[in-house]
């Protein structure tokens, strides 16, 4: 399993839309990963991130609440500071609901279908649309 998570890559747009988001806003990863294996997922985006945050500094997976707080936590910043964009709906759009003020993108790259009930949350096809909609 380490050989193939050595072998990772990103979305072709990924390391792009990161890089351009970079001198504009802190970038942060909160991952469901080890600390150990993070590292090669970082290594393959090529951007110097703020903060890499992982489960197990948190203590716990997302969609848990502690994995968001630890977020919130380690980058000394509330809900209404933070941006959080992912593609996981059941495991980051729908838990950070409870967290009024924290602005929620989804990247839902394969067109499922969303929910009224999450609301409010934006919707972008791929990582190359956030600049833009965050006026970058």
């Amino acid at each position: 399993m380490i050989e193939a998570i050595k072998k990772f890559t990103p979305f072709r747009e990924v390391p792009d839309a990161l890089r351009r988001l970079k001198g504009e806003y802190d970038i942060a990863i909160l991952s469901n990963s080890e600390d150990d294996l993070i590292a090669y997922a970082v290594e393959a985006l090529g951007v110097d991130f703020d903060h890499v945050l992982t489960a197990e500094q948190a203590g716990a997976y997302k969609p848990l609440p502690q994995a968001f707080e630890y977020l919130m936590k380690a980058t000394g910043r509330g809900p209404g500071d933070i941006i959080h964009t992912a593609q996981g709906w059941e495991y980051d759009i729908m838990p950070t609901k409870r967290y009024a003020g924290m602005r929620r993108i989804w990247v839902n790259r394969y067109g499922f279908p969303g929910s009224p009930a999450f609301q409010p949350y934006e919707e972008i096809k791929d990582l190359s649309e956030l600049p833009g909609l965050l006026g970058v």
